[in-house]
């Protein structure tokens, strides 16, 4: 091969004239915009999917009932999907991730603690809190939290 046919092969032919107008002929914004039947509609879980995530709900639940620790990529696993796929899945079908759901369970099973009468040291490491001052916070951070001074009263 000669040096001249290779010289031309790595060469790039320069750009046309109509290509520096190319984005001049880009459609105003309104035309761009998605129908309203694909802006409304939801991505849809499959049934067996469903099921799968009802049985992640509940080991969610149970664990933190119990004052486990209950990581997100443990429970995937099980369910043989990604972290990342769980998550947007549980959040598709309960409206809320995993981790807040595993919070507020926490914290209702702290508040049914405390309305028991029970010390809040005592209920901080049942539901698997080193400290009296994080279930404070979780309390104070989930949407229908009270301080528990306030609930044992």
């Amino acid at each position: 091969m000669s040096s001249l046919s290779f010289q031309s092969a790595l060469s790039i032919p320069p750009a046309p004239e109509s290509h520096t107008n190319a984005l001049a002929v880009v459609p105003p914004a309104q035309d761009i915009e998605p129908s309203l039947d694909q802006a409304t509609s939801k991505a849809s879980i499959l049934p067996g999917t469903m099921a799968r995530l009802t049985v992640a709900r509940a080991r969610i639940h149970d664990a933190a009932r119990a004052g486990q620790r209950i990581r997100t990529y443990e429970v995937a696993l099980d369910l043989d999907m990604s972290e990342f796929h769980f998550a947007r899945q549980f959040r598709l079908a309960f409206d809320r991730s995993p981790h807040v759901y595993y919070d507020e369970v926490r914290a209702d099973t702290a508040r049914a603690m405390l309305e028991g009468g029970m010390a809040e040291g005592t209920v901080a490491r049942k539901i698997g809190f080193r400290r009296p001052a994080e279930l404070r916070a979780l309390l104070q951070k989930r949407p229908a939290g009270t301080l528990p001074p306030e609930l044992s009263r």
